[in-house]
Formats: C-alpha cells, sequence, structure tokens
C-alpha cells in the first residue's frame, strides 16, 4: 500500500478531513450521511455551507458544488485547489505539495522524507478567527441512522457468527451475538456496530483479525461515523450505570464485551484514544452523583490520564494506574481476568482531584 493511501485511511481512521478543511479556511464543518460538508474558504464569497464535500470512504473522494473551477478528485485534489491555489490542470503535478501540506498541518512526518519537516504552523488562524467573530464555525449533526439489515452484509446466510480468538479471549459466542459481530472477507475484519445512546446503527466498525496483517491499521470503518458523538456500549449500559451510580470507561469496544461476559454491566467504550466534548457532554447528562472510572489500556502515561480526567470537572472521578504490574503491554484493566480486575480495583484506582 502506498504512503498516499495509508494516508488516506489514517485520514478516516483517526476523523482528520474536518482539520483539513479547516487548515483551508472552510468554515461550518460538519458530518452528514456519510461525508464532511464545508463552506469554502470566505475569498469564495460562498453562503453555500455545503458546497465542499468529501466523502467518507476509502477514495476520500471530494467535490465543490460551487461553479469555482474544481471539477472533482480526491482529497489531494481538494487541498492543491484550496490551499495551494492549483488550477484543474496543475492538480496532478502538485500531488506532493498536498501531501506535504497534510502531514504538516497534522504532524505526521513520518511520511515525509528529504527534508527538515515540523508540524505546519498556521500563522494567520488568529487573524482569521478575528475576522469570523461571531460566525458559527461547526455545525455538528447527529450520526444518520442506519437499517438494523446493513449487518447481514457480515453474516453467513443470515445467521449471526462469533471470531474464536475473541471467544478465547472471554467474549462467548451468546456476548457475540448480542453485540451482532460478524465478519468482514474483504478486509479480514471483525465488525460490529456502533449504535447511538438509543442502540440504533450509526456505523459499522471493523477490527483487524491479525494484528500482523495490518499492524498500522488496525481499525476501519465499514460504514463511517462521527463516532465522538457515540458511547459505545450506552444502550445496554445506561440503566446499570444510573443504578449503580457508577461508570468505567475503557479505551476499546472489547473490553466492554469482556466485561459484559464477567457480569460488569455498567461500562462504556470511547472507541479512541481521546474523549469527545460531545462524550463528556453525554455523561454529564446522567447526573453530578454518578462517579466516572477511567480504565486505560497499560501504557498510559499518568499525565495522559489526568488530562483526560480534567474534562469531568465537578464530577468524582478516579482511574485505574497499574502501578503493581499486573497488566500486560497494551493489556485493558479487564482483559487478564476477574481476579486481576478486582485487584486492579482494590490497589490501584486512584481518586483524581479535578
Amino acid at each position: 500500500m502506498s504512503d498516499l493511501q495509508i494516508i488516506k485511511l489514517k485520514l478516516l481512521d483517526e476523523n482528520k478531513v474536518e482539520k483539513i478543511l479547516e487548515a483551508m479556511g472552510c468554515e461550518y464543518v460538519s458530518y452528514s450521511g456519510g461525508r464532511v460538508e464545508a463552506q469554502l474558504p470566505p475569498r469564495f464569497d460562498s453562503n453555500n455551507k455545503r458546497a465542499v464535500q468529501v466523502k467518507l470512504n476509502q477514495s476520500l473522494s471530494a467535490s465543490i458544488r460551487t461553479p469555482v473551477g474544481f471539477k472533482g478528485g480526491d482529497i489531494y485534489g481538494l487541498v492543491s485547489f484550496l490551499a495551494n491555489g492549483k488550477s484543474e490542470s496543475e492538480i496532478d503535478k502538485d500531488l506532493h505539495n498536498a501531501k506535504k501540506f497534510i502531514c504538516e498541518t497534522l504532524g505526521w512526518t513520518e511520511f515525509l522524507k528529504g527534508g527538515d519537516f515540523s508540524k505546519r504552523v498556521d500563522y494567520v488562524a488568529p487573524l482569521r478567527a478575528l475576522l469570523s467573530s461571531g460566525r458559527k464555525k461547526r455545525e455538528t449533526e447527529p450520526n444518520p441512522v442506519l437499517d438494523e439489515n446493513i449487518m447481514d452484509e457480515f453474516r453467513i446466510q443470515g445467521k449471526p457468527v462469533s471470531f474464536k480468538d475473541w471467544i478465547d479471549e472471554g467474549i462467548p459466542h451468546h456476548i457475540q451475538v448480542m453485540y451482532d459481530v460478524g465478519f468482514d472477507l474483504d478486509s479480514k475484519r471483525v465488525v460490529f456496530p456502533i449504535r447511538n445512546r438509543f442502540g440504533q446503527i450509526v456505523g459499522v466498525k471493523g477490527r483487524i483479525a491479525k494484528t500482523e496483517d495490518a499492524p498500522k491499521h488496525k481499525y476501519l470503518y465499514l460504514y463511517k461515523c462521527n463516532n465522538g458523538l457515540e458511547w459505545f456500549n450506552f444502550h445496554f449500559a445506561h440503566m446499570y450505570i444510573l443504578q449503580y451510580k457508577k461508570v468505567y470507561i475503557y479505551e476499546s469496544e472489547k473490553s466492554c464485551m469482556k466485561a459484559f461476559a464477567n457480569g460488569i454491566y455498567n461500562t462504556l467504550a470511547i472507541g479512541a484514544s481521546e474523549i469527545s466534548d460531545a462524550q463528556v457532554e453525554i455523561i454529564k447528562q446522567l447526573g453530578l452523583d454518578i462517579e466516572v472510572v477511567l480504565c486505560y489500556d497499560e501504557g498510559i502515561n499518568i499525565d495522559e490520564i489526568k488530562k483526560q480526567a480534567e474534562r469531568f470537572k465537578g464530577r468524582k472521578i478516579f482511574a485505574i494506574y497499574d502501578n503493581k504490574n499486573l497488566l500486560g503491554r497494551k493489556d485493558s484493566p479487564i482483559d487478564c481476568g476477574l481476579e486481576v480486575w478486582s485487584e486492579l480495583l482494590e490497589e490501584c484506582c486512584f481518586e483524581i482531584k479535578v
């Protein structure tokens, strides 16, 4: 796979398309129907808030609905046109510079060779913010709801499947069926739906079956959504969180499945490494009396944990920090069974004052 395609997948995996649009001066960035939409930069004098569109597929197909001289292409062509000022006929020769813009903007210098590169500094950002004072920069729409039958694509003759390696890890067949686990042959990924707080499917996420098959891209969305708007497992966990007045927050979706199999029902998963503003707001809406316990994977440093804890200021918040070396590298606190989980809660769970 070429660097150009890897960068596209990384943009998808890490939800960075909107950051690129913003870096190019686009405004009113929003998610809608499997794509990111935005208004053209102010110099185009366009009021169409959906003029710029990038489809959240593996090609990151891009188009501009307002007639400004861009007939369509991909994210690189869009960057060449909007950021580098290239005409339609010059875009094909500007691929390297488009790649450079994306990588420097996001600090992905590992893809840039032959020079001394650093994260791109947007020197005009303060001026642009001043000129745009009072204008809404981003409108976040709810994830579109998908049909339940969409999971039939990942079943065998319409019947649910389970992944043996996950069974061996402690997620039995009936729990995998409960979470609608399936398998995508094309991408060689175990898949599961992403549901909103009401239990409706809004996306489908795949995790590589064998890490060595694609070490750089463990996760891939088969049906893209803005995962920062959702908590994985919320529709199952909601009533238990209210009952126990406590929520355990994991990084990955598998941890929720393992916890449920072990009788721990008040759990949520971020589905990423950082908690979003929308996710914080959902937790706060549960009430002031809900205790939050951050259960990050082994290897996350204490400063990062404290940084995430500060998002819940005003709540009682705890974090599991394995200072007894009970977990293996990259293990989740639930990965080593109930005995270790209990010991972590007893000996390695600390209140964080924020």
